[in-house]
Formats: C-alpha cells, structure tokens, sequence
C-alpha cells in the first residue's frame, strides 16, 4: 500500500471501510484529519457496494455512515444531505441487504 493512501485507486470496498473507521476513531480535530477524510472519501468505491455479498461489510458500512461524525464519514443533518455521498451509499446498502435477504429467504424454501 502506498505511504499516502489517498492516491490509490484499486480499494476493495472491506479495505476502504476498515481505513475509514480507523480515520474516523482518530481522535483529531484538525485541518489535515478532515482533508484526509475528505479525500478518502473521494476514493469510495461506490460500484462495489450493490455486488458485496458480505453481510457485515455492508452493515459496517451503513454503521459508520449512520453513527460517524458528519466532518468526516457520517451523514449531515436533515437539509445538508442532497448531494452528500452517503446519500447514495446509503440507499445502495439497503439495498443490497434486501436483495441479500431475498436471496436468503429464496435458498431456505
């Protein structure tokens, strides 16, 4: 991995989770920690979401969106969320969870 992790491209979606909780639980509050953030969050791999079969990937995923700090992973307030990238990670998550509950329920019949 590259000493700076924002210029790389190829994130698996259980990489770029586990590297944003870690950013997350820093407990900084500077200028650089939101740019690095901010930047991570450029690189999410959004396309990886609606094809991730793993459970817990998915629900860590929307765990850090709903609980993180609006500076930095979680979803800004009622207002500020059009146009926010979890928006859309968000709606996608669910999503995949359903399909995955689906297919679940399909396979146990």
């Amino acid at each position: 991995m590259p000493a700076q992790p924002w210029r790389r491209l190829d994130w698996t979606l259980p990489e770029w989770i586990a590297l944003a909780w870690k950013l997350e639980r820093t407990l900084r509050c500077s200028r650089q920690h939101y740019d690095a953030c901010t930047r991570h969050v450029q690189r999410f791999p959004g396309q990886l979401v609606a094809v991730e079969l793993d459970r817990a990937v998915l629900l860590s995923l929307r765990q850090l969106m709903l609980d993180g700090h609006p500076n930095r992973f979680g979803r800004p307030g009622r207002g500020n969320r059009v146009g926010d990238w979890t928006t859309r990670a968000l709606m996608d998550v669910n999503n995949q969870l359903a399909r995955l509950d689906r297919i679940e329920r399909r396979n146990t019949l």
